[in-house]
């Protein structure tokens, strides 16, 4: 899974696509000094993240703002 962009959004949230769901505008919020996923627009039945999948997104999405030491040391993790 590759981020394919992102940016600002209102309210400090960031929109971002991922190249697996090109389709669906991911919505992040920050907590703690890291982001996390709070809303997905435009999923379909056929094409639903697994958990797994919303990792890696905020995995990816952390390391491109260079926040991924944060996210790793996180208080939940799973």
């Amino acid at each position: 899974m590759k981020l394919i962009n992102w940016s600002y959004a209102k309210r400090y949230n960031i929109k971002a696509v991922f190249d697996e769901f090109p389709h669906v505008v991911v919505l992040f919020r920050q907590i703690g000094g890291y982001y996390f996923i709070f809303s997905m627009k435009g999923l379909t039945k056929e094409h639903i993240p697994t958990r797994k999948d919303y990792v890696r997104m905020e995995y990816l999405l952390n390391k491109d703002l260079g926040l991924l030491e944060a996210y790793i040391e996180r208080k939940y993790k799973n």
